[in-house]
């Protein structure tokens, strides 16, 4: 029996088949997430200046305000934020889509250099490509084994040696 003649003579059960397909393919376009755009972050550059001791106030005044003004007119710079707190001052800065990162992390390294007479005690500020929404999509553990009597920092050791070196060197990671 073939199936042309089987829908002929069960117009009912075909009616059916027909009916189920349709509410399944309804019930899946309304729980199956479908997105036409992905979501696209602009690429960031965040900016950390530490200096122990200090009140949010000072950090500011001191060193955040001095950097906010160097990096006004960056190219492909669309947004700017920052935050001071104790010890700390952190600037965020957003670029368009489509700069060059390599580029833009050069032009911000080079006007952070124009920013002189940081307080003494106030560390060198430190650059960074991933942004603090990051989230770790990884997670690297090491275990000991059992009948495994190797002290516990050479694991760290050939962690740091071996494998953070070539996950660093992958492309697309941002910190290790």
């Amino acid at each position: 029996m073939d199936i042309i003649r089987a829908a002929i003579d069960r117009p009912i059960a075909v009616i059916a088949a027909v009916l189920m397909a349709v509410m399944f393919g309804y019930v899946s376009l309304q729980t199956i997430p479908i997105q036409l755009a992905p979501d696209v972050e602009n690429p960031v550059i965040s900016i950390t200046t530490n200096w122990p001791g200090a009140a949010p106030a000072e950090v500011e005044r001191e060193i955040v305000n001095r950097q906010e003004e160097v990096f006004k007119g960056l190219e492909g710079l669309e947004r700017m934020t920052s935050s001071s707190k104790d010890d700390e001052g952190q600037i965020t800065l957003e670029f368009s889509i489509d700069t060059n990162m390599d580029k833009a992390l050069l032009l911000v390294a080079n006007r952070l250099d124009r920013v002189g007479d940081y307080p003494d005690e106030a560390s060198e500020p430190t650059l960074s490509t991933s942004g603090d929404d990051d989230n770790a999509i990884a997670w690297f553990v090491i275990r000991r084994t059992a009948g495994n009597d190797a002290p516990v920092h050479q694991f760290g050791d050939v962690a740091e040696d071996l494998v953070q070196d070539r996950l660093q060197r992958v492309a697309g990671v941002a910190r290790v």
